[in-house]
This record gives structure tokens, sequence and C-alpha cells, in this order.
């Protein structure tokens, strides 16, 4: 919490710094285009949801099923093969029908398969489990980035196009860092929560690394030999009980996002070089 503070303490100074420089950094002023913020609204929620999505998933592929980590990275290939396809035509699809809905569409999409996986995912069914929630992430995700993306460099001038682009990045990074940051902790808080019971029948510092996640969970079970067993089935069992919350969260995020999207509006013309 004193961290977060800390961010938004910073993020307040940062603006109001910005608001009374003769050369700012970043005019701050220019998120009064519709078109600029609601592009950068949905780029920073689809990259915040895609990289905690990452982390739940290989841990998941890794820790639960037993993947290694090229069998990991390779089970997230489904996700890929409908993204890309899908964000190459996707600009046209906007040209078509429109970017609101293209981009509405896209991030209904990307909740339906985040709830589809919190649904579904089970240790028990292995990776069929998680492939339907993989594959509509994958199409949500291919449809809400390009035009976000094109959002937000066609509503600058040419002679902004440097500043177009520079916030397009950062939109990206910072999403991703605050995704990891905020999925992963309801994560990880659910997780010890599901096992601190278990745990405290261990020694304290023993409890103090089943706590820490599923990788100390399943490291201590390896040191006990076969009376780890319990705490490896435990372990795997509080770990995707905890992706449920997490993912449903997440799809809330993505809903959220369309329905700001919807509401205020992302029309082609917003998408259009001036």
């Amino acid at each position: 919490m004193v961290g977060f503070a800390i961010g938004i303490a910073a993020a307040v100074g940062f603006v109001l710094v910005e608001l009374h420089r003769e050369h700012p950094l970043l005019d701050v002023r220019l998120f009064r285009n519709e078109g600029l913020t609601t592009g950068s609204v949905n780029l920073f929620v689809v990259f915040a949801l895609m990289f905690a999505l990452f982390l739940i998933l290989i841990q998941f592929l890794q820790a639960v099923l037993g993947y290694t980590a090229l069998h990991a990275a390779t089970g997230l290939l489904p996700m890929a093969v409908m993204m890309m396809p899908l964000s190459t035509v996707a600009p046209t699809i906007a040209h078509k029908i429109g970017y609101r809905r293209t981009v509405v569409t896209g991030m209904l999409t990307l909740a339906a398969g985040l709830t589809l996986l919190a649904l579904l995912a089970d240790a028990n069914r292995g990776y069929l489990s998680i492939l339907p929630g993989l594959l509509l992430i994958g199409a949500g995700v291919g449809l809400a980035m390009s035009p976000s993306t094109t959002a937000i460099t066609s509503s600058l001038t040419e002679d902004k196009q440097g500043v177009a682009s520079a916030l397009n990045d950062t939109v990206r990074e910072i999403g991703a860092a605050m995704g990891l940051a905020l999925i992963g902790s309801i994560l990880n808080s659910r997780f010890r929560t599901n096992i601190t019971d278990l745990a405290n029948t261990y020694p304290p510092e023993t409890a103090a690394r089943i706590k820490e996640g599923i990788g100390g969970a399943l490291s201590t079970a390896a040191q006990l030999g076969p009376d780890g067993q319990p705490l490896v089935t435990a372990a795997r069992n509080a770990y995707v009980d905890g992706m449920k919350p997490a993912l449903l969260i997440a799809a809330g995020l993505a809903v959220a996002a369309a329905t700001y999207t919807a509401w205020t509006g992302l029309r082609a013309r917003q998408a259009t070089r001036p």
C-alpha cells in the first residue's frame, strides 16, 4: 500500500509539473482527445491482462501440470495463432464497422476468454481445460490491440508523431507492470489463504517458504520426499483455486474498458490522420 501511495503521488506530481512547463515531456492536455485517451486506456488494459496472464499460465503449466519451460511456452501458442492474423486484419475491420465496435468486441471477447479460463481451468483435466480460453483471449487481444494503437498514433498531427509513438510504448510498459503487480498480488494472496492451514503444520521457517508461492511449496515438498506428496497436491489445488478470482477480476477490467469505450466512443474519424 505504501508503494501504491508513493506511485499515485509521483503520478500527480508529474502531471502538475508537466502542466506548468513551457516544453513538457508529455503534454497531458493531449488526453482531451477522446481517440487518444480511449486508445491508451484499452492498450493499457490489454497489456496489463496479457502479461498477468503469462505469469498465471506459465506457472499453471509448469508447476501444476508439470510441463518443462519449453513445453509451457509452446502451450501458449494457440493464443498467438489467433492473435496474429486478427491483429493484422483488425484495422480493416475497424474501417468497415467502426473502431468503437471493433475494440469493444475485442475487449468483450478477451473478457469471455478470461472468464472461461477461470471456470474451466483444472489440474485433473490438464491442458484441454485452458485451450478454449486461450483461443478466445488471443482473438480478443488481436481485435483490440491494433485499433487501439492506431487510435493513439492517428489522433495526433504529423509533428507530434514522436509523442504518439513514445506514448504508445509507455502505455504498454506501464500496463504490463501494473497488470503483473495487481493480478499477481491477487493470485498470491489467495494462494496463501488456501495453503496457510497446511503450511502451519510445518516448522515456521518451512511454513514461510510454503506460503511464498507455489514454487516454494513444491521445492519444499521435493525436499520431504514421499512425505511431501500431500503438500504437492494441496499446493496445486491452492494455486488453481487462486487463479479463479484473479482471472475473474481481470475479466472485469476488460469489461470495464469495453464499457468505457462504448460510452466515450472511438469512431473511425477520430482515428484518421489529420
